[in-house]
């Protein structure tokens, strides 16, 4: 227990991992409550869909220089401005509902944005936990606060469950709202950090010194086109998952709530798993057993649309997401330079970017021709894309 907490002995490590789980919780109650507003006023999974893929542009056009910034300027100031613009996306979508004046276009603009706070909020995370705390406890640092991550979902799934059935869309983003207010307010507390003086105010000439660091670190480039493949056919259904289970199971929002927390009890259990792991076989065991079990997952929700049988699916679903999630991160941290980590951070913003383009044709699958066939599909293809990349890439076989 000692070594898993290992990184809370330092006071600036504590701070950016309760802003963070703040964020992620109020985003990750935001998400599904946006796809389940957008259906109720539209009626339309593809719709849903369109909202959900509204910050991906962004992240598109903003990823790469976002880990510059963060590679340039104090980690603490990025994140106090980048959350300042999360508070503004859910204070006015919580005003125009209580205008009646909320609509699904407006949605997706609120999407677009905050996929571009993103992009500058994250590099700066992640690259944040190497200046707070020693470089032996780096592994640590990145799997507790991808443990506060799962863990916050467990209490946002249930929360968006309850809120919306009982209180409706208008509460819920209140309180999403009083919850970034919240982790504002912890920011302000983050630690100084030294400036990387290394990085130039040239950003055109810093962005493509970060394409070709990357093209040159073979093993990097390797666990970011697997991150990508997942991200692009896995983890829409994740995104999806309240407009799936309307379709496949008939169930109220209070028990989408309950599937969603028990896809954040796998994630916490993902963590644990991976919270002391050493260098080894034994990580890239898990990073291939994760993304493949995210296959097998989504297969299985698909040929048994049962409520018991996808409440068992998407505990293994959420601890192989946490676990290849957790993973990446901290593989890439490891096999990069430290002046380049805030920049390979913001090529894995991509990541993020791919989510919502697949779940695009996930939302247009499950209108036209249901969700069970889609889910097989996306299963197959997932699986097919994984074996290819494991069995033509050296470099994707060398991770330890």
């Amino acid at each position: 227990m000692k070594s898993f907490l290992a990184s809370f002995q330092y006071s600036g490590y504590r701070i950016l991992w309760l802003t963070s789980v703040n964020l992620i919780f109020a985003v990750q109650m935001a998400m599904p409550s946006r796809a389940l507003l957008t259906d109720d006023m539209t009626n339309s999974a593809f719709l849903s869909g369109v909202v959900s893929m509204g910050f991906a542009p962004a992240l598109l056009l903003f990823s790469v220089l976002g880990g510059v910034i963060g590679d340039k300027f104090e980690n603490r100031r990025i994140m106090q401005i980048v959350q300042i613009g999360f508070f503004a996306t859910s204070i006015s979508t919580w005003a125009l509902i209580e205008l009646n004046l909320i609509s699904w276009q407006f949605l997706f603009l609120m999407s677009m944005f905050q996929g571009a706070l993103f992009s500058f909020q994250l590099p700066a995370r992640y690259s944040f936990i190497p200046k707070i705390v020693p470089e032996k406890f780096v592994s640590n640092g990145i799997a507790l606060l991808s443990s506060g991550m799962a863990l916050v979902t467990v209490f946002s799934g249930s929360a968006v469950g309850f809120l919306y059935g009982r209180y409706g869309p208008s509460n819920v983003f209140l309180i999403i709202s009083l919850i970034q207010l919240s982790a504002l307010f912890l920011a302000l507390y983050l630690p100084k950090t030294e400036k990387n003086n290394s990085v130039t105010e040239n950003y055109l000439e810093e962005m493509k010194k970060s394409f070709k660091y990357l093209i040159s670190n073979k093993m990097v480039l390797a666990i970011l086109l697997s991150s990508l493949v997942v991200s692009m056919v896995a983890m829409p259904v994740r995104l999806q998952l309240p407009i799936i289970a309307r379709r496949l199971y008939m169930i109220t929002p209070g028990e989408i709530g309950i599937l969603l927390t028990f896809a954040g009890l796998g994630a916490v259990f993902g963590t644990l798993m991976i919270s002391t792991l050493k260098k080894g076989n034994l990580r890239f065991g898990l990073f291939l057993t994760s993304a493949f079990g995210l296959g097998i997952c989504i297969l299985a929700l698909g040929i048994f649309p049962y409520y018991s049988v996808g409440l068992v699916a998407v505990i293994f679903f959420g601890a192989f997401e946490q676990i290849r999630m957790a993973l990446s991160n901290v593989l890439t941290m490891e096999y990069t330079d430290k002046k380049y980590r805030a920049r390979m951070m913001g090529f894995f913003m991509l990541n993020f970017a791919f989510i919502p383009f697949g779940a695009l044709p996930i939302g247009y699958g499950v209108d036209k021709i249901g969700a069970v066939d889609t889910l097989i599909i996306d299963s197959i293809i997932l699986i097919t894309i994984l074996t290819l990349l494991l069995t033509l890439s050296k470099s994707f076989r060398k991770i330890k």
